[in-house]
Formats: C-alpha cells, structure tokens, sequence
C-alpha cells in the first residue's frame, strides 16, 4: 500500500468518525446547556484548561518518541521497535501517577482559580476530582495508538474511539436526561475513556505480537540520546503551548466570571471541532510525510513542505472565514441569544484560530525531522510574555484583552521563531519565501472574507438565512482562492492528488 492509500484510508475513517462524533457533541451540548447551564459548561471548562496544564508531566515523550519510530517502522526493525515501546509504556505509566496525585493536591486551592464560585453547583470538589481521574487514566495504555499512527493505521484508533464514544455520550445524554447529575455524566467519561485504551492495546498487540515478546534490548546509547535531548527540548515546547493555550479559560474565569467562561466555551467547542477535523487530516498525512523524510531528498522535502503550507493556507483562510460569519448564527439556532459574546471577542477568536492553525504545517514538518533542540528557548520566554499581557489587558478589556495577550505573544514569538528554524536546519532555504507566501496568502484571505461578509449581510436570521450564509461562505472564498492560485504548481499537485484520493475514496 502506497503512501496516498495509507492517508486516503486513515482520512476516510477520521472523516466518518469526525463527524459522527460531532452530531452527537453538539446534541449532548444542547441537554447539558438546556439542564445544567453555563455555570457549569464554565466549571467544565475551568477545570479542563487546569488539567491541560498537568499534561506538562507528559514531558513531550510523545513527540519525541514517535519520531524515533518512523526509521525503525520503514525499516522493519522490530527490535529497536519494542525498545522504545517498553520505554515509551514506562514513561506513561509514570505520568499517570504524577497526574493523578499533582492533580488531587490541587482540590483544596480550586477557589484560587475562580473570581467567584458559583454557589448553585453542588460537589465541585467531587466533580474535579473525577475530572483529574479522567485525565489521569487517559495515559494508561495510551502509547500503543502511537505505533498505529506511525505504521499508517489510524483508522483503526479512530474506529475504537468513536464506536466506545458514541456508546458513552448516548449514555451521557440518558444520564443527564433522567437524573440531571453531572456526577454520573463524569463516570461514564472515565469509564469510557479506560475502555478505548484498553480496547487500542489489545488490538494492537494482535497486529503486532512482538510487542508481547519478552527478550526486549535496551536501547543503543545513541537513540537513548537523542530521545533525552529532544525531550529536554520538548518540555520547553510544551511548557510554552500550555501557556499559551490552555489558560485562557483559567484567566477568563479569574478576572471575568464562570458565566462567560461557559459562554467562551461554546465557541471553542466549535473551534475544537474543526481542530479536530484538521488533526485527523493532518495525522493522515504525517506519518507518510515522516516516511517521506525518512528516505527522500531534501529538495523532495522542501516541494512537499510548500504543497503542504499551499493546501495549509487554503483550508484554514477558509475555515476563518467560515468562523466569522457563521459562528453567531450557528449559536443563536443552536443555544440561543444569551449565549452569544460580543463581536469583537468573536473576531479576535478567529485570528487566534487562523494565525494557530496555520503553524501547524510548521509543526508536523519539523516534528517528522526532529527540530525540537534549536528553538527550546523560545518557549521559556513565552508564557511570561502571554500571562502578563494577557493579564494587564484582561483590566481594561475583559476576555476581549486575554485573547488579544494570546495573539501578541503568538506573534512576537513563535510565528518567526519556528518556521526560522525549519527553514534553517531542516529545508536550507531562506526565510523570506515563507513570509512572503504567509503574506500573500492572508492579504487574499482578508479579501475573500471581506466579500463574503458583504454577502452575508444581505441574508436574514434564523435557519433559512443561516444555511444561506453558509452557501455563500463555501462559494465565495473557495472561488476568489480558486481565480488567484489555478496556474500556481502547488494547485495543480493538490488538485491531482485530489482526484487520486476521490478515485482511491470511492
């Protein structure tokens, strides 16, 4: 199976599951809002961004070690293979107990973290502490989904995931339904996510009875090496993006109330789903771009990585603007006026959304060739920059100045910093074609979005002017991007690997 079957069978059954799974989110959204409320979508999402920071103990194995399996994996070497796992397995069993325990000393400071406690949610305490039991056992035989992933078999990760998740948030809404106990709704969560991991060990184990083999080697110097230089490096990575992302809900809860936490966090709900589309692209196309690096030339990586950063600017201009004309009305349909932010959040979101996403490209190619060393120390200056702008701003403007203290940290330093280092030590190339393309690339998104919010504005309220919106913000954008870029070579490979996936997909 050559690499464009392994991402057209990956992205089919992440598509599927994607969408299957975000059906059933927005409906148990909808029971959760219309039973509990948004103090609680603000509990939950409060205590979500302070588990997130736990993830820290995590230490950036993941990262780190998947790249080390890409060789191993194209080359058949199954001995180097169970090394690392047994590495990797002692590692997160490690994780699960820092988390667990770093997570329950925190229950008794959780007022700290709140402007004002609300005083109808009965059981915080217990309702975190199940949150912390929940992000706790998600480690336990997690690693086995990363040998999946590198071998180009996602889809089977994704098809345990969705059929256990279907099964729980059925019974999610059932539970809320019929009790209307938050208490119960986290149980079923914890069970859930024990069973997909349980589930994702034992059948990759099937795949791969190596992995059960007890003459295991250790692992050569060389690789012991460089998978503690790249974890030192990664821990300040993943310091620098929980700073970045995963305190906004804490910050908004601190300086502004719970009850726009919950409001914030029906947007990001939105957002999070097409992260989560984007992801399961992404992680369709990475293991074959690894395999890609892992024996091509650097002039074949360098084409791959602009159809890549091509395509990448593309998809997300136009997810931005999607975003920005149909989140309210989307919300307004879905939850109501009441759940509605005022404007100028809304846009500052979506920039947010747009400068993040388009970083990814940059990511995933400098994960697939090990570049965590040269930029670690950008990530030490960057959660003080983001915590004390963020924080000086949110005085004077609320949420509005903790997502802008997000925007300029992200600008001031990682959206030069990282791509600099690709093109640095991993493409050879001059940093000025990225930023010129970057340009180009938002000046004719602003355009696109520009029209089709004068398009938008002629449309109504309600469902018939929504799904108008909608029509206009999938044809306009896509026909401006169309009208500039159909003679580019980057348009003509994506749109034949395009048909080779439609042909491979059905």
């Amino acid at each position: 199976m050559d690499r464009t079957e392994h991402v057209v069978k990956n992205l089919k059954f992440a598509a599927v599951s994607e969408l299957v799974l975000a059906v059933l989110k927005f409906v148990s959204r909808r029971v959760f809002v219309l039973l509990l409320g948004k103090e609680y979508l603000g509990v939950s999402g409060l205590f979500t961004d302070i588990l997130s920071m736990l993830s820290l103990a995590e230490l950036g194995f993941s990262v780190s070690i998947t790249y080390s399996l890409y060789q191993p994996v194209a080359q058949g070497n199954t001995t180097l293979i169970k090394s690392l796992m047994q590495l990797y397995r002692r590692v997160y069993r490690s994780v699960f107990v820092i988390v667990l325990i770093a997570g329950l000393s925190l229950t008794p400071f959780l007022d700290f973290f709140v402007k004002e406690m609300p005083e109808n949610i009965p059981n915080i305490s217990l309702i975190y502490v199940l949150n912390v039991v929940n992000a706790s056992v998600s480690y336990l035989f997690a690693y086995k989904s990363t040998l999946l992933f590198v071998y180009q078999k996602k889809y089977i990760d994704s098809l345990i995931r969705t059929a256990v998740s279907v099964i729980a948030a059925v019974a999610q809404i059932g539970v809320l339904l019929i009790t209307g106990n938050y208490v119960f709704y986290l149980f079923i969560a914890i069970g859930a996510a024990l069973t997909q991991n349980v589930l994702i060990s034992v059948k990759t184990d099937r795949l791969y009875p190596y992995l059960m083999e007890k003459d295991i080697s250790p692992l050569p110097a060389e690789i012991l090496h460089d998978i503690r230089r790249n974890v030192g490096a990664m821990i300040l990575h993943r310091i620098g993006a929980v700073a970045i992302f995963s305190t906004d809900n804490i910050l908004i809860s601190k300086f502004v109330g719970i009850g726009t936490t919950g409001l914030y966090s029906n947007y990001v709900m939105i957002r999070g789903f097409l992260n989560v589309m984007v992801n399961a692209l992404f992680n369709a196309i990475t293991p074959a771009l690894g395999n890609l690096n892992a024996t091509e030339t650097v002039q074949n990586r360098q084409a791959a990585f602009r159809r890549l950063n091509f395509f990448s600017a593309w998809l997300f201009g136009w997810m931005s603007i999607c975003l920005l004309w149909l989140y309210d009305p989307f919300i307004r349909i879905w939850l109501g006026r009441n759940y509605l932010l005022p404007r100028p959040v809304v846009l500052i979101i979506v920039i947010n959304f747009y400068v993040n996403s388009m970083r990814i490209p940059v990511a995933n190619t400098k994960s697939v060739m090990g570049l965590f060393w040269d930029e670690r120390y950008k990530s030490i200056l960057e959660p003080p920059l983001n915590l004390a702008v963020s924080i000086l701003l949110a005085q004077r403007w609320g949420i509005f100045g903790i997502l802008a203290g997000t925007l300029i940290s992200t600008m001031a330093l990682p959206f030069w910093v990282e791509p600099l280092g690709l093109y640095r030590h991993g493409l050879k190339q001059p940093i000025g074609e990225y930023f010129l393309r970057y340009l180009r690339h938002l000046l004719l998104t602003a355009a696109a979005g520009g029209l089709t919010g004068l398009a938008c504005s002629a449309a109504g309220e309600g469902l018939f002017g929504f799904m108008l919106r909608l029509l206009f913000c999938i044809l306009i954008p896509n026909a401006v991007y169309l009208a500039v870029y159909c003679r580019s070579s980057e348009f003509c490979f994506m749109k034949e690997m395009a048909k080779r996936i439609i042909n491979k997909f059905f």
